[in-house]
């Protein structure tokens, strides 16, 4: 009898125990205590605390925090059925493997289910597959077919599975991710739904067709008696009248409206509604590579072609080629590139392709940079036009460079309109350059107050039109709110200050003009424009090659508070500052300014703002004997973008300098972006103070800005500066 017992009690435990691991099984045979009506969280908008509902995991892939409500992935616009879907990219990085398994549910409807799913291009490796719960064999696998790489990539397509000879049965579903590779090696999902009738079923077939038609790739027939181009300006809104050749950088999600701006306020001034942006403000990956190309054309007229490009730095092109052979005939480059100043900004190109006239040829854009180059690895283009005659040509020029000199918008930041009718004003236009420009420029001047001949400083300024020189006159000089218009080789400068000097030339009803500036001086203990608040670098002598150089003035003193989209602070003293992101100089060279001489008095400490790692003050005699070297020591790039947490980036800091060894000198300083390692490497400048009565106490005093971070109002206080010679 006892034995009977144990033995009752031995199969009760045991009993338990098989219905305890029956719960909790994955996979074939995934038995649940308890089945459920339909797909549960089929369409993923079910959000537990960072956990799957209805879903288990299993490996690396198919975390949580793939399911994502994100409108596009790389540029494509996701047709999700709700706010939420899964994201491949999202929920684990492409090589990662793994399975994810429904609840299991009772099939019911009329035994169709529909769900949507992108990426997954090796259909042997990611895929969809249907399990009679208990089973082992699946009954039904669905994969991806319709993701080429190319055209269909991340879509989230229509599927529809016929499962209606399991009608009552109980059912799970298992997505499987098997694919460590990195092209299109995961999945994206929404959308499982028991279907109900045959309207359902036919109506998700249609919406997979018309996914196909509009996603899929394109009928292109060729009429290689053409001599124009179809769709040169993307104003269709996709690539219409192109062919994708290769890769997946140049895609129909790369075709944006050119209203868009990108940084938060740079303008592309490009032409029409649409143009082809292959980053599309950094939603397409950069190291994605490409080329896309024209129909075939017959090149005619004079055999000038047109066309815009931006970015495009290193491995980018335009090339024309043959049609016959595919050998690029005419290859070009960016070679204006210039970060920040027409980094992406669209700017027309012209060929001369008068050779090939009469040829088979096509346009071909090439995006052959994957990052391993350097940043800005993708390109631009918009708006190409071929079989031009020269007198089209000689139209079209006039008609841009007069549009860009009509233009009003620019940004803050990046003073991107000068830099860019600095471009149209200098292109080596293919057919002279009929319309008026200023071809020599006056320089900033520094003179000691009283009464200035400024028709002087125009002697060697002077403008075109097409080849013919025009003389140039001055205009007006403007002070503060005062306006000077006539008397200019007399003009009133007994009060300091900075007189813009305008001057220009008219020549058959056009009128071109620029300006300058005269800084006047009555202090000698004073640097000339030590906050540049000219608004450019007059008083400061650009020691440096290769800094960019527009309307004749030296680049890179902004206007800009705050800079990227967390509005992180320059601590700008007034309205102006260098910024070294904008002098033309690419982060890993250095660069160097030079002011005015001063006597040194008062207290003989001076203080000078300045950011960024590569930030450092030099102090010398005016024998040219140095005798200070400070550099900016608050950079510390952690916390982003927080600086009341203790990050530091381009936002300057206050630094104090004790010469009080030296009062009564003759002193110059040079503000300089030193050669470093590592990121950062741009210096940031402003408020150079070099008279001070009495010893600022630096230790009580700081600067106010707002936290890039929490939009608080912090402090960043001042500091002595430590002499490292």
């Amino acid at each position: 009898m006892k034995k009977r017992i144990v033995r009752i009690l031995s199969l009760a435990l045991c009993f338990a125990l098989v219905m305890s691991l029956a719960a909790c099984g994955e996979g074939g045979g995934n038995t649940a205590s308890k089945v459920a009506d339909d797909i549960v969280n089929g369409d993923f908008e079910e959000v537990s605390e960072g956990q799957w509902v209805g879903w288990t995991r299993h490996d690396a892939a198919f975390n949580f925090r793939g399911v994502v409500n994100n409108e596009k992935i790389k540029g494509v616009t996701m047709e999700k059925s709700g706010e939420y879907y899964f994201a491949g990219t999202a929920g684990g990085n492409p090589p990662m493997r793994g399975t994810l398994t429904s609840d299991v549910f009772k099939l019911g409807g009329n035994g169709f289910i529909s769900f949507k799913m992108g990426g997954g291009k090796d259909n042997s490796k990611v895929y969809v597959e249907f399990f009679e719960d208990g089973k082992d064999a699946a009954i039904a696998r669905v994969a991806n077919e319709d993701c080429d790489g190319t055209f269909i990539t991340e879509h989230l397509m229509t599927k529809v599975v016929d499962l209606s000879a399991y009608i009552g049965k109980n059912i799970y579903i298992v997505v499987t991710d098997n694919d460590d590779g990195n092209d299109l090696s995961y999945i994206n999902l929404d959308a499982f739904k028991v279907l109900t009738s045959d309207a359902e079923v036919e109506a998700a077939k249609a919406e997979h067709a018309r996914q196909v038609e509009e996603f899929g790739e394109k009928p292109f027939v060729e009429d290689e008696t053409a001599t124009t181009i179809e769709n040169g300006g993307f104003e269709t809104g996709d690539l219409t009248g192109w062919k994708i050749i290769d890769g997946q950088a140049l895609s129909r999600a790369a075709i944006v409206p050119t209203s868009q701006y990108y940084w938060t306020d740079r303008a592309v001034y490009g032409d029409g509604e649409y143009y082809l942006d292959g980053s599309n403000n950094g939603t397409i990956q950069e190291s994605l590579t490409g080329a896309i190309r024209t129909k075939k054309f017959t090149l005619a007229g004079d055999g000038y072609i047109t066309f815009m490009m931006g970015s495009g730095n290193g491995g980018s092109y335009v090339a024309l080629c043959d049609g016959s052979t595919d050998e690029e005939l005419i290859k070009v480059t960016n070679d204006y590139f210039s970060d920040p100043a027409l980094a992406l900004t669209l700017l027309r190109m012209y060929m001369d392709a008068s050779e090939y006239i009469g040829r088979v040829v096509y346009l071909k854009v090439v995006d052959a940079n994957d990052g391993s180059n350097g940043g800005f690895a993708f390109i631009n283009v918009d708006d190409f036009r071929v079989s031009l005659t020269a007198d089209e040509v000689a139209d079209l020029e006039v008609e841009q460079i007069e549009k860009i000199q009509a233009e009003t918008y620019t940004s803050a930041s990046y003073d991107d309109l000068s830099s860019l009718r600095n471009y149209y004003n200098n292109y080596p236009y293919p057919v002279p350059l009929k319309s008026l420009a200023i071809a020599a420029y006056a320089e900033n001047q520094v003179v000691e107050c009283g009464t200035v001949d400024v028709t002087a400083f125009i002697a060697d300024a002077g403008a075109k039109f097409g080849s013919e020189s025009v003389p140039v006159a001055v205009t007006k000089v403007t002070v503060g709110d005062k306006e000077i218009t006539s008397g200019f080789d007399a003009v009133d400068m007994t009060e300091p200050g900075y007189y813009k000097v305008t001057y220009g030339a008219e020549y058959e009803g056009k009128t071109a003009e620029t300006s300058f500036t005269v800084v006047a001086v009555a202090d000698h203990n004073s640097v000339a424009n030590g906050g540049f608040e000219a608004g450019n670098l007059a008083g400061w002598t650009v020691l440096s090659d290769a800094w960019s150089v527009v309307e004749g003035q030296p680049a890179g003193v902004i206007s800009a508070v705050s800079y990227w989209g967390e509005e992180l602070p320059y601590n700008q003293a007034g309205d102006w500052h260098l910024d070294g992101w904008n002098t033309g100089i690419g982060e890993p060279e250095g660069w160097t300014v030079q002011s005015t001489t001063f006597n040194l008095a008062g207290s003989g400490f001076i203080s000078v703002r300045m950011g960024g790692a590569a930030a450092a003050v030099k102090v010398f005699k005016a024998d040219g004997t140095q005798i200070g070297y400070y550099k900016q020591t608050r950079f510390n790039d952690a916390n982003f973008p927080s600086v009341g947490a203790g990050g530091s980036w381009a936002d300057m800091g206050t630094y104090v300098i004790d010469l009080s060894a030296y009062v009564g000198e003759e002193l110059y300083i040079q503000l300089c972006d030193e050669v470093i390692d590592g990121g950062w490497a741009h210096g940031f400048f402003d408020e150079v103070v070099t008279y001070y009565e009495t010893a600022p106490d630096y230790a009580n005093l700081s600067d106010t800005v707002k936290d890039g971070g929490t939009t608080d109002m912090i402090e960043i206080p001042w500091q002595l500066a430590e002499n490292l010679i």
